[in-house]
């Protein structure tokens, strides 16, 4: 799963969690307020969510109620995955990993180091019982293969930019067992000799579970946030609204135009195949085939992920805390507009 309220919070989340000692998040009266950036389905009606200050809430009944649990760590957390419906793992700062084995009731930590260089984990696979992956700042590449009784930092210098250096990278999805794809900032792709620089959204592959990884074509250069992957489709997106699709597995791209400029930051494909972002300011954009629409909070504050409900309802989760979000009424309030 994916992700990150990157340019949000970045800096905030860096202060915050430089403290070099772990110590268990607070149980807050309203942590379901507080900053969010990532969201799980775990089983049918339970819902996980993770945030600032080692935040870990639990919904039982779709998010209309949610409570928080105890958790050794209150650095941010920025992502969280389940391989099934017991076992699960969220990443953050000070490469903060935490296991679950209980649905996310108890968590305990598998892994952590404070790194001035590379503070952060922003995006983790639970790829299999063995395997799972983590990825975040300026390369940041952690994997264990016996299910987080150890830990290997991966250098990946197919994925270095032309001075042999990296950029953040920011989600890791899966398309099936061998194949992960992965988006992340803009790194230098060319330098000439008169000191002309070139840059590309990051996007790569891998076709042996995280063994080897390849670049690939990549549309854009500016930093890719996210990457969604559905069938034979790709979709990369990240700054000023920029959306891109992909039919051939990253070997041709097709932009898609959504009234947008704000960052997106998460993306999900509807049952009917409809495209729902969100992201900077608030910003939700649902695109319906050529039939696109925009709606953001009144506050402005941004929203960093969700998960469909069915019907056209989601959990939204973002700097404002969890919300839930009903299209359908949307669309009945702009019909009424339009009369």
């Amino acid at each position: 799963m994916k992700t990150v309220l990157q340019l949000l919070c970045l800096s905030l989340m860096f202060v915050m969690s430089c403290t070099g000692q772990a110590k268990p998040a607070v149980i807050a009266p309203k942590a379901d307020s507080s900053l969010l950036l990532d969201i799980v389905k775990v089983s049918e009606g339970r819902y996980i969510t993770v945030g600032e200050r080692g935040h870990i809430l639990i919904s039982e009944d779709k998010g209309a109620s949610w409570r928080q649990v105890e958790v050794p760590v209150d650095v941010n957390l920025a992502a969280v995955d389940f391989l099934d419906e017991q076992h699960g793992v969220a990443v953050g700062f000070d490469q903060t990993i935490l296991l679950t084995e209980d649905a996310g009731e108890t968590w305990t930590i598998s892994h952590q180091q404070v790194s001035n260089y590379q503070p952060a984990l922003f995006s983790v696979l639970y790829a299999s019982s063995d395997n799972i992956t983590a990825v975040g700042s300026y390369g940041l590449y952690l994997e264990t293969n016996d299910g987080g009784d150890n830990w290997q930092v991966r250098e990946i210098t197919s994925l270095s930019d032309v001075y042999d250096g990296f950029s953040h990278f920011y989600d890791l999805e899966k398309r099936s067992d061998e194949t992960w794809f992965m988006a992340g900032e803009k790194y230098i792709a060319e330098a000439n000799d008169i000191g002309e620089e070139f840059s590309k959204g990051m996007v790569a592959v891998t076709r042996d579970a995280g063994k080897t990884w390849e670049k690939i074509n990549s549309p854009y250069e500016g930093s890719f946030f996210g990457i969604s992957v559905t069938n034979g489709d790709l979709y990369v997106y990240g700054l000023r609204g920029n959306l891109f699709h992909s039919e051939d597995q990253g070997g041709s791209w097709k932009k898609l135009k959504l009234a947008n400029e704000a960052g997106l930051h998460d993306m999900l494909i509807t049952e009917n195949n409809g495209l729902v972002l969100v992201g900077t300011g608030g910003v939700l954009v649902h695109k319906q085939g050529d039939n696109i629409s925009v709606a953001k909070r009144s506050d402005l504050k941004g929203r960093a992920a969700l998960v469909s409900l069915g019907n056209e309802r989601f959990i939204i989760v973002g700097e404002g805390g969890v919300e839930t979000y009903d299209a359908n009424n949307e669309k009945k309030a702009s019909a009424v507009k339009g009369q």
